[in-house]
C-alpha cells in the first residue's frame, strides 16, 4: 500500500505505533520493519489477524505464562552481530561466549513456557531448545550463568592448569612456613594474604620493618605503608615458573576460544533463527497488548470496495479527550465506490471523522485489530489525504496552490482501489472557484474506483450518486452558558447520519459563536443577513 511520510503524520499512525511496544532488541527490530500489507498479500494479513485473535485469547486464560515470558525477555540483548561475525570466522571473545550462553539459557527459558501454552505455535514463533549449544558452552552441565574455559576442551590446558596448580601449591605452603618465621622474628602478626600496614604515626615499628630484611614495602599512602614477604630465592624460582606457565595458559586458552568459535559457527544458524522467532513472537505478543489497550476488534477483510466502521475512535483525539474528562463520541460510516460528503459546521468533528477513517484504514493494512466495535474493509492501494493549511513557503505556493499540487499528485493514481480523503476541499479560494473546483474534482472521482470522502462548507455539491453525511450538531444548547468555549462539546452531537434528501450545509457558526460569546446585536445582524439572502433565492427562483 502507497502511504507517504505526510499522510502518516496528518493521520497520527505513528503516535498510535507508539503503543506498539517490543521489549526485545529483535522485535524492535522487527517493527522498525513493519510496513501495510498490499492488496496481493490478503491471506498473509488474514493470517496475522487471526493470530492476534488467538493470542489474546491466550493472554486472557494464561496470563501468568505471557508474564514469565515478558520477564525472560527484558533481560535479552542484541547479540546477532557476534553470531554472524562468528559464522563468517571470526573468534569470539571471553565476554560473548558469556553472553551468548546466557541467552541460550533465556530462550530454554521461553521455550518452556510456550510448551505449556495452548497453541500449536507456528514455526514463525516458536523458540527452540539449543541443547547443542547449550552442550557446547556447559560441557559439565553445571546450569550456571557464568561461562569458563572448562579443561575438558583442552587436554593440554588440564596439564598446564595442572602443573600450575602444583607449583602454586608449593609457593603457597613457602609462603606459609616464611610467615610464621617472620612473625616469630617480629612480634607481629601478618594478615592470611603475607602483608601488613602499619600507620605513619607508628614510626618506630615502621623503621624496624624498612630495615627488616624478610619485609619489604608494597604500598604506601600519606597515612600508611603497607609491608610484604620478600620472596626468597626458592620462592622467586617458583615465581617466575607459575608466569611463564600462565603464558602458556592464555596461549592455550586462545586456541580453545577459536575453537568454540569454529565449532559454535557451526550451530549459529539456529541461534540466528531463534532471535527471528523471539523478535516475531515478541513483536505478535505487542500487537495483541495494543490490541487490549484500544479495545480492538478484528477487522473483516472484504473482496469488495467498501468501508463499513461501526462506533470507530481515533484513539490519538480520544486519548486527549480522556485527560480533559471527556469522552470521545464514536462515528460509523458505510462507505462505497464513489464519493461521499461529510457537511456540518466548524468544530462540529468532519475533520476527526475523515481522519478516523483513513487511521482505521491503515491499521488494518498494519494488521493491527482496530478501535471499533466492527470494521469491514477491503484492502487498499493507496491512502491520502489533503487537510489543513497546505501553504508551502518553500515553493512559493498559496494554500490553494499547495492543495492543488496535491490533488494532482493523487488524481493521478485514481486508476488503482484507493482512500481519498480531503478535508475542506478548494477551501483556500474564493468560494465561487472554490465550488467550481470541487464540482469538477467530484464529479471525476464518482467515475474512479476509489473510496472518496469529503468534507465541505459548500451548499450544492451533493448531488445524484453521491453519499451525503451530515454531523448532527448542536443539541439542547442551554445559551445562558455563553462566553465558554469548552461547553460546545457539551452540546455538540458528532454522529454522522446519511441524509437521503438533498439539503443544505447546516449553519450552526452562528449559535456557535453565541456559545463563545459574542455579543448578541452582532449575531442577531448576522441571521438577518442569512434570511434576506434566503428571501432573495426564493425571489431569484419564482422569476426564473
Amino acid at each position: 500500500m502507497i502511504i507517504n511520510e505526510r499522510t502518516k503524520y496528518l493521520l497520527d499512525v505513528e503516535k498510535v505505533l507508539e503503543g506498539l511496544n517490543p521489549i526485545t532488541p529483535y522485535g524492535i527490530k522487527y517493527k522498525s520493519l513493519m510496513i501495510p500489507y498490499s492488496k496481493t498479500q490478503k491471506d498473509e494479513l488474514q493470517e496475522e489477524l487471526d493470530r492476534i485473535e488467538k493470542v489474546m485469547k491466550l493472554v486472557d486464560t494464561q496470563r501468568v505464562l505471557f508474564v514469565e515470558m515478558r520477564t525472560h525477555m527484558r533481560g535479552i540483548k542484541d547479540l546477532r552481530k557476534s553470531i554472524e561475525r562468528c559464522i563468517d570466522g571470526g573468534v569470539l571473545s571471553l565476554v560473548e561466549f558469556f553472553e551468548i550462553k546466557n541467552l541460550v539459557g533465556t530462550m530454554r527459558s521461553i521455550s518452556i513456557s510456550q510448551a505449556n501454552l495452548h497453541w500449536k505455535i507456528p514455526d514463525k514463533y516458536r523458540i527452540n531448545i539449543l541443547n547443542e549449544v547449550e552442550k557446547l558452552l556447559d560441557p559439565d552441565n553445571t546450569q550456571l550463568k557464568t561461562f569458563y574455559i572448562y579443561d575438558c576442551y583442552s587436554d593440554k590446558l588440564r596439564e598446564i592448569r595442572k602443573t600450575k596448580a602444583g607449583i602454586d601449591k608449593k609457593l603457597e605452603l613457602l609462603k606459609a612456613n616464611k610467615k610464621r618465621e617472620i612473625e616469630k622474628e617480629i612480634g607481629i602478626e601478618l594478615r592470611t594474604t603475607g602483608d601488613i600496614t602499619i600507620s605513619r604515626k607508628e614510626i618506630g615499628t615502621i623503621k624496624k620493618l624498612i630495615d627488616y630484611p624478610k619485609l619489604q614495602v608494597s604500598s604506601e599512602t600519606y597515612i600508611n605503608i603497607t609491608f610484604k614477604i620478600r620472596p626468597d630465592n626458592e620462592m622467586a624460582k617458583l615465581m617466575k615458573e607459575i608466569e611463564e606457565i600462565k603464558e602458556s595458559e592464555v596461549l592455550e586458552e586462545m586456541k580453545v576460544l577459536e575453537t568454540l568459535s569454529n565449532k559454535l559457527a557451526l550451530l549459529g544458524n539456529s541461534i540466528l533463527d531463534n532471535m527471528d522467532s523471539i523478535g516475531n513472537f515478541d513483536l505478535l505478543i505487542s500487537k495483541v497488548y495494543l490490541s487490549n489497550a484500544l479495545k480492538g476488534v478484528k477487522p473483516v477483510i472484504s473482496d469488495e470496495l467498501k468501508c463499513i466502521i461501526k462506533n470507530g475512535r481515533h484513539t490519538v483525539v480520544e486519548a486527549g479527550l480522556r485527560k480533559k474528562g471527556k469522552a470521545f463520541t464514536p462515528i460509523s460510516v458505510d462507505l462505497n465506490k464513489g464519493v461521499a460528503i461529510i457537511t456540518g459546521a466548524n468544530m462540529g468533528g468532519k475533520t476527526v471523522s475523515l481522519k478516523m477513517v483513513g487511521l482505521l484504514m491503515i491499521m488494518m493494512q498494519y494488521g493491527l485489530f482496530v478501535p471499533a466495535d466492527y470494521m469491514e474493509a477491503s484492502l487498499m492501494d493507496f491512502v491520502f489525504i489533503s487537510a489543513g493549511d497546505e501553504q508551502s513557503l518553500d515553493s512559493g505556493l498559496s494554500t490553494f496552490g499547495s492543495e492543488m499540487q496535491l490533488m494532482k499528485e493523487v488524481l493521478f493514481m485514481t486508476d488503482m482501489e484507493g482512500m481519498i480523503l480531503i478535508d475542506e476541499l478548494a477551501r483556500g479560494t474564493n468560494p465561487r472557484e472554490g465550488f467550481a473546483i470541487s464540482t469538477g474534482i467530484i464529479k471525476y472521482l464518482v467515475q474512479k474506483p476509489c473510496i472518496t470522502l469529503i468534507t465541505t462548507h459548500f451548499d450544492g455539491l451533493v448531488r445524484e450518486g453521491i453519499k451525503h453525511l451530515q454531523v448532527k450538531g448542536l443539541r439542547n444548547v442551554d445559551y445562558d452558558k455563553v462566553g465558554h468555549p469548552d461547553v460546545i462539546s457539551d452540546y455538540m452531537d458528532y454522529t454522522l447520519v446519511e441524509i437521503a434528501e438533498e439539503t443544505d450545509v447546516p449553519k450552526d457558526a452562528i449559535n456557535i459563536s453565541r456559545l463563545i460569546g459574542i455579543p448578541e446585536e452582532i449575531l442577531e445582524e448576522a441571521e438577518r443577513v442569512i434570511l434576506s439572502n434566503s428571501i432573495k433565492e426564493v425571489n431569484d427562483e419564482i422569476k426564473t
